[in-house]
């Protein structure tokens, strides 16, 4: 993989990655080590973009399902009676 500084400069050498994920220039950790920031990849930019473009076909809307089902907006809601259950 090709990398470069963080001032945009390319780096083709040895790497280190770090605990945190940062990527370092030399093969150890030095004090004169630099950060470095991954190329991106220039090939198959193409095929990529028409895969983005073919997911920006418009999804067809749910239709709404409100108030078919189940209590209304306001229903109230009743407690049951307790004398309806002593009676056997």
């Amino acid at each position: 993989m090709k990398y470069t500084f963080t001032d945009g400069t390319p780096y083709e050498g040895p790497t280190i990655k770090m605990p945190d994920g940062r990527i370092l220039s030399g093969a150890t950790y030095m004090p004169d080590s630099r950060r470095l920031i991954p190329m991106e990849k220039e090939d198959g930019g193409q095929r990529s973009r028409e895969l983005h473009e073919a997911q920006n076909e418009e999804k067809p809307v749910q239709p709404s399902k409100a108030r078919s089902k189940g209590r209304g907006k306001r229903a109230v809601v009743s407690k049951k009676s307790t004398k309806a259950s002593n009676v056997v």
